[in-house]
């Protein structure tokens, strides 16, 4: 495996193609420490990666998943659940 250097972090991409795992991503905007480029690059390189945005159009960063917004937290929740009912086959799955 060749790692690909972005933007001075080492990642692999194939190491994430090889992820077959249904896969959600979450991500937070204008986030100084995960920026934006960097889950959508992640969601690219999995098959099937679900890429979400948390409060589009708002500057929440890693505070959009620390429950100070209300908003917030009811879309992690509902996406979240939402994402592991439909893995689970509602809860099915894990019987």
């Amino acid at each position: 495996m060749s790692p690909a250097s972005v933007d001075g972090r080492i990642f692999c991409r194939e190491a994430l193609a090889s992820i077959r795992a249904k896969t959600l991503i979450l991500t937070g905007t204008k986030d100084l420490l995960n920026p934006e480029f960097e889950p959508t690059a992640a969601a690219k390189s999995i098959h099937d990666a679900k890429l979400m945005t948390i409060s589009p159009g708002t500057v929440t960063g890693h505070a959009s998943a620390g429950g100070f917004f209300p908003a917030d937290v009811e879309f992690l929740n509902r996406e979240v659940g939402a994402f592991l009912d439909g893995v689970t086959e509602n809860g099915k799955k894990l019987d």
